[in-house]
């Protein structure tokens, strides 16, 4: 298993390569296979890594009952009321 930077994996695997905040963030939020490894300052990822596509968010029942309550308190998601952008007072 050898360990190249992530421009040079992007230059090799995608064309045109993203740019490196892009790979960073990739890198970050666990986007390789295998995944990738931070070394000093910078990542590294496996010569024949492959990008993977991160799963869509799931939408959450909002119908008041406790099951769905339960589930947005454990997950973060808001209620429709409180996306509202409400004046300051």
């Amino acid at each position: 298993m050898k360990l190249i930077t992530l421009e040079k994996w992007a230059e090799s695997h995608l064309d045109p390569a993203p740019s490196p905040a892009t790979l960073r963030m990739w890198a970050r939020t666990n986007r390789f296979d295998p995944p990738a490894q931070k070394v000093g300052r910078c990542y590294r990822v496996d010569e024949n890594a492959r990008y993977c596509e991160p799963e869509a968010p799931v939408e959450l029942p909002d119908d008041g009952s406790l099951h769905s309550r339960i589930m947005r308190a454990r997950y973060g998601a808001a209620t429709k009321e409180a996306r509202i952008e409400r004046p300051a007072a």
